[in-house]
């Protein structure tokens, strides 16, 4: 039986990284705190396992508890983390390619928009999105860029899905 799921959907992880970058407040975002974005975009129920919330997001932590739970149940969630990581390299460098993304920014570790503008329909596609109102993916966008990231406290030892052990800013 064949079984589709947008996590390895190529043009899905395109369409995910535009609606994260056109949606969120921020100009830039780290291609860290990108992968889990999309991670969590993928897998929004799973945001209610972060323990504790980090400070920007945890006065935000109501929006999470209405998610409603999938019929699938994930085993190991770093590994789809990690195979997700491919699909989002590709993603990266086939809009790197169409001038979209810009490219100083991605040397510096970091995802923005290029001045180059979307197309039309893609960009009313967009803006019908179902993500668009969800309370949510707003405070996914927005909040966890704000959040650290790195060390003890970051939201890599958090999430649990990331090595946060070896990190320089261990505090």
């Amino acid at each position: 039986m064949l079984m589709y799921h947008p996590a390895q959907d190529i043009n899905h992880c395109v369409y995910r990284l535009l609606l994260i970058l056109e949606c969120s407040e921020h100009k830039q975002i780290k291609l860290d705190i990108y992968r889990l974005v999309d991670f969590y975009t993928l897998f929004p129920y799973l945001l209610k396992l972060i323990k504790p919330l980090p400070v920007p997001v945890n006065k935000h932590r109501s929006k999470f508890s209405n998610i409603a739970e999938p019929f699938e149940s994930l085993r190991n969630t770093k590994r789809i983390l990690h195979e997700l990581e491919t699909l989002q390299s590709i993603a990266i460098q086939n809009l790197l390619a169409k001038k979209l993304l810009n490219k100083v920014s991605l040397e510096k570790g970091f995802l923005g928009r290029s001045e180059k503008p979307l197309p039309e329909s893609f960009l009313q596609e967009m803006q019908s999105a179902r993500l668009l109102n969800e309370d949510w993916f707003k405070v996914l966008v927005n909040e966890f860029p704000k959040a650290k990231f790195s060390g003890n406290n970051g939201l890599k030892a958090r999430t649990g899905l990331m090595e946060y052990r070896y990190d320089m800013d261990r505090t």
